[in-house]
């Protein structure tokens, strides 16, 4: 008998044998980990945007709870960006107007027609104070003594708050400092550093029982006309989708049915009616 021909077979399958079971193996993890996976996601709140509606300095939006767990720390993000726009008094856009015509037109009733533009990395430079500062995002809690909001499961609320506006710059030993605006603040600070036009984005987040912060969708999307609009109400008629502020994963599903497999891989379903 050959016994080195026998080792070798015998090596053979043990190697396949061994091969079977990291095979086998390996589905039981993943089994494991679309159970995990499915656990996870049930202790994740989605909040329903039902309705959004502006006041001159305020937001109501009614939201629905389409969970059975609860949502804490329900708040509306806002962030704005420096941008640049074209004016027109039609929508043809052949003849571009200027910023005191369109105002004329404007305080006369008329329609002013807009194109938006990202003014790139080289954004005028904002200044606060004889100092340079930034752009940032703050959330507003929906509380008026900014308690957290409990959302329970299951139930539908309509919640109110105050959308802030927040630059930031470094302070003594090299901290950061902040300084938040209501509109007519924001909008006044703009002015003073000779700012046409700023798009902002507002986001309703909320926490799980775990304190993981979850984005539950845009809230609105919009404009601020600083030489035309006079209210928070009147900018948020200038409904905008901006093409330099990364969207959404569910925003490439209202357009399309295509989306990059990686931004697949982290999407989840979100409801907004409008």
């Amino acid at each position: 008998m050959d016994w080195n021909f026998l080792v070798g077979v015998g090596t053979i399958v043990l190697a396949i044998a061994t091969l079977m079971l990291v095979i086998q193996n390996s589905r039981q993890v993943g089994v494991m980990l679309k159970q995990l996976n499915m656990q996870i996601g049930q202790q994740i709140p989605h909040l329903f945007i039902k309705q959004v509606d502006f006041q001159p300095d305020s937001v109501e939006i009614e939201v629905q709870n389409a969970t059975d767990v609860p949502a804490n720390s329900v708040g509306l993000e806002t962030r704005f960006f420096v941008i640049g726009q074209h004016l027109y008094a039609d929508q043809k856009g052949d003849n571009e107007i200027s910023w005191g015509e369109a105002i004329r037109l404007h305080d006369r009733g008329e329609t002013i027609y807009s194109k938006y533009y990202w003014t790139g990395p080289e954004n005028p430079k904002l200044k606060f104070e004889n100092r340079e500062v930034n752009p940032s995002a703050v959330v507003s809690f929906f509380s008026p003594q900014g308690v957290s909001v409990y959302f329970p499961p299951r139930t539908t609320m309509r919640i109110a708050t105050k959308p802030m506006f927040l630059i930031s710059w470094k302070g003594d030993q090299g901290l950061p400092s902040y300084r938040w605006f209501e509109y007519s603040e924001f909008r006044d600070f703009l002015l003073s550093n000779d700012i046409r036009a700023v798009a902002v984005v507002m986001s309703l987040l909320c926490k799980d029982a775990a304190e993981v912060v979850h984005h539950q969708g845009t809230v609105a999307s919009f404009s601020i006309r600083t030489d035309l609009d006079r209210s928070l109400v009147e900018s948020s008629r200038n409904v905008q989708r901006f093409d330099f502020i990364a969207p959404a994963p569910t925003e490439w599903l209202s357009e399309d049915s295509r989306i990059p497999g990686e931004m697949y891989q982290n999407i989840r379903s979100n409801w907004h009616v409008f």
